[in-house]
């Protein structure tokens, strides 16, 4: 059976592990778990049973190495069909039969992309404690800009383990992950296999703290907290992020339909 293959980016492990569990349950023929993690996992950590990779250096900016070594392990099992990036704070929004048929409905990848905003002097992205992000030797009417949480096909993940000219320079640049999936796709001629939507919500517009980081989920019990989230799953993102650990996700769980309530055991 095709599967779709869930490459998760750990610190130590994830912030809602119970959601996981049921938007999981039942789909095991479907899908495939592959972890990158900087620590060990917990050991009673529901994603222990799944696969880990080689761990390799990564910071808050880079960790295109690190998602490339979880391709190369996933697509050593020839069903997984779609390659789906997840963070340690992402949930789900939508059932598994969902996210399912929506992946593979389309052949191509799924995520936005735009011509590289950090070269434009006049941009919003230049912020006064941001690194400019010049990709020079690509020249700058080929460089690009995506969100870190794409969904790729198998023949852009196969291209992508096999490249060794265009990972070493954009991993040099800071927020490798946010450059390197487009530039390379379409420096490749591949730009009319990417569908131009994005699958995981994050909420910039929102104060923050830190400006290089998006909005933090903390507190669901906030009617404008809720309503954003409500607001994504209504618009068709199959995901979210950033909810914290400590988050309440209780006034959110009537709305997702894979949410059940029994404690986590095994799997």
């Amino acid at each position: 059976m095709v599967k779709i293959a869930f490459l998760f980016l750990f610190i130590s492990g994830i912030n809602h592990v119970q959601h996981w569990h049921d938007f999981f349950k039942g789909h095991q023929d479907s899908y495939s778990i592959y972890v990158h993690a900087k620590t060990p996992l917990n050991t009673d950590s529901f994603f222990t049973t799944y696969t880990p990779v080689d761990t390799v250096k990564t910071s808050w900016a880079n960790t295109m190495k690190a998602q490339i070594v979880l391709l190369k392990k996933a697509l050593e099992d020839p069903t997984n069909e779609k390659f789906i990036f997840v963070s340690d704070a992402t949930i789900p929004l939508h059932d598994f039969n969902t996210v399912y048929s929506r992946c593979l409905y389309y052949k191509e990848s799924m995520f936005y992309y735009m011509p590289n905003p950090h070269i434009n002097p006049g941009s919003e992205f230049l912020h006064y404690h941001q690194t400019e992000r010049d990709l020079q030797p690509i020249a700058r009417n080929k460089q690009f800009k995506n969100w870190q949480w794409i969904i790729l096909n198998r023949k852009h993940a196969q291209l992508m383990v096999e490249d060794r000219y265009y990972l070493p320079i954009i991993s040099q640049y800071p927020c490798d992950n946010e450059h390197y999936p487009s530039t390379f796709l379409i420096n490749k001629g591949l730009i009319d296999e990417i569908i131009p939507q994005d699958t995981t919500y994050v909420e910039w517009r929102k104060p923050r703290d830190n400006y290089d980081s998006p909005y933090t989920f903390t507190n669901l019990n906030n009617n404008d907290e809720l309503s954003l989230l409500l607001k994504a799953q209504k618009l068709g993102f199959l995901f979210a992020r950033k909810l914290d650990k400590t988050c309440d996700l209780t006034p959110l769980n009537r709305y997702l339909p894979y949410r059940t309530e029994y404690k986590v055991t095994t799997h």
